[in-house]
């Protein structure tokens, strides 16, 4: 969509909050060929944005001027493009971008590769039991709300946006990366991407994995869900079962 994007285009992180996108990112971000800028949380808005226009467009044509000289949703993202990659790169100063906002990257996903069709797209996803097991146990710790059933949902819809994504073949450059191999064997899986992201092989610093649990080895913190009351697992399976099990993560039984 955008002319300022080239094969050294922008990489995405895009994953749930407590599957790993912090550890890839911040990783990738020590290359020097890579500039880690955080979380920019302005995609979801900007869809927004668009889908409002669309209704200017589409509605409101007596009123607007959006319908004359080919002033349609293409342009209007392409010109959003322009601006929001603009903005990437002032935060850059000028260098290649590692960005990951949690959540809104991955369920944005579609729209992100509207905006930016020649950019890389990292997928991060994890067994959806300790994604929800590891942001409540992360937002107790705050002392803040969480809402158990709309963890779930959301891992969910994450999870049937990825499937729709790689099976249209739509991303060109798409890298799937499951948290699980991260704790296996991270050397492997970095490796390969940074071949994915065209930069030169190199080893980052050691990262503990982020977790909200305390200290004691991936088990430790990996496997809470299995402390769920029946209540607890029965609401997980009702709106997250069917993608647990269509990723591999378990069957029908758990």
């Amino acid at each position: 969509m955008t002319d300022r994007i080239d094969k050294n285009g922008p990489v995405f992180v895009c994953g749930l909050g407590r599957s790993g996108t912090t550890w890839i990112a911040k990783s990738l971000g020590e290359s020097p060929a890579l500039d880690y800028i955080g979380e920019a949380w302005l995609v979801e808005k900007l869809e927004e944005l668009a889908s409002w226009f669309e209704v200017l467009h589409d509605e409101w044509t007596g009123f607007t001027p959006w319908s004359r000289r080919g002033v349609d949703r293409r342009a209007f993202a392409a010109w959003l493009a322009r601006s929001y990659g603009g903005l990437l790169e002032l935060a850059a100063d000028g260098r290649r971008i590692v960005e990951k906002t949690p959540d809104w990257n991955a369920l944005h996903l579609p729209f992100l590769h509207e905006l930016f069709p020649d950019a890389y797209f990292v997928l991060v996803c994890r067994d959806g039991r300790n994604c929800v097991a590891s942001l409540e146990a992360f937002k107790a710790a705050r002392s803040e709300p969480f809402d158990f059933a709309e963890s779930c949902r959301r891992w969910a819809a994450a999870m049937d946006v990825f499937s729709d994504v790689a099976g249209s073949g739509a991303v060109k450059r798409l890298f799937l990366v499951r948290y699980e191999d991260l704790l296996r064997d991270f050397d492997a899986v970095f490796e390969r991407l940074c071949a994915f992201t065209e930069i030169a092989p190199f080893r980052p610093a050691p990262r503990s994995p982020n977790s909200a649990f305390e200290a004691g080895g991936p088990g430790a913190f990996n496997n809470r869900w299995q402390s769920w009351s029946p209540t607890k697992r029965r609401t997980f399976k009702r709106h997250a079962g069917q993608q647990l099990a269509a990723w591999g993560y378990a069957d029908e039984a758990w």
